[in-house]
């Protein structure tokens, strides 16, 4: 392996219908799965999975798939929750894993996220990566800063309330929301 490792724990389809590929997305996810289970039975990953996939896409993919995927990475924060894409998930028993728990930075100011971490002694950010555990998803926040790295993980001390989680859940839309994966020019 070109990494220089024996093996991956996890690797992913990080778009399902790239712009390029419209035409054929499905045929083309199809292929690029199979080949990733052949690396799973060849020992080179442990797990595969998808990112930014709809249902649609699940469906599509299932259909060919001897492996069901590990993970689906999207877009999960309180300003988008994609409450069906995460219950059609959870029916599947694929980890919700949440990219960009923070909004892409755009819910660190919001006063009710403020509010709610000031009263459990907490930052923004570590507010936001709770709630994320709280609902079940594996939150991937980024930082290249050591001390927010260090932060990010302190978040195993408190629990958020029912009251302050439907605070939370109510900020949708305050901040971007996911990318349409049959739309975007990506």
């Amino acid at each position: 392996m070109k990494l220089g490792l024996d093996y991956l724990d996890l690797y992913l389809i990080h778009w399902p219908n790239p712009a390029a590929m419209r035409d054929n997305w499905a045929e083309m996810n199809a292929e690029s799965w199979q080949a990733m289970e052949e690396a799973v039975k060849a020992g080179k990953l442990r797990a595969i999975g998808i990112s930014n996939f709809r249902k649609k896409h699940i469906d599509e993919l299932l259909k060919t798939a001897e492996i069901k995927p590990a993970v689906n990475q999207n877009y999960l924060n309180p300003s988008d929750m994609q409450e069906e894409l995460v219950k059609y998930n959870d029916e599947l028993g694929i980890l919700n894993e949440a990219y960009s728990p923070l909004g892409t930075g755009g819910l660190l100011g919001n006063e009710t996220v403020k509010e709610i971490g000031a009263h459990y002694g907490k930052s923004p950010a570590q507010v936001l990566i709770r709630w994320s555990l709280q609902h079940g998803f594996l939150p991937l926040p980024k930082s290249v800063h050591p001390e927010y790295i260090k932060a990010n993980s302190d978040v195993f001390d408190f629990e958020i309330s029912p009251e302050d989680m439907k605070s939370l859940d109510n900020l949708h839309g305050v901040a971007k929301t996911a990318q349409d994966p049959d739309k975007a020019e990506f």
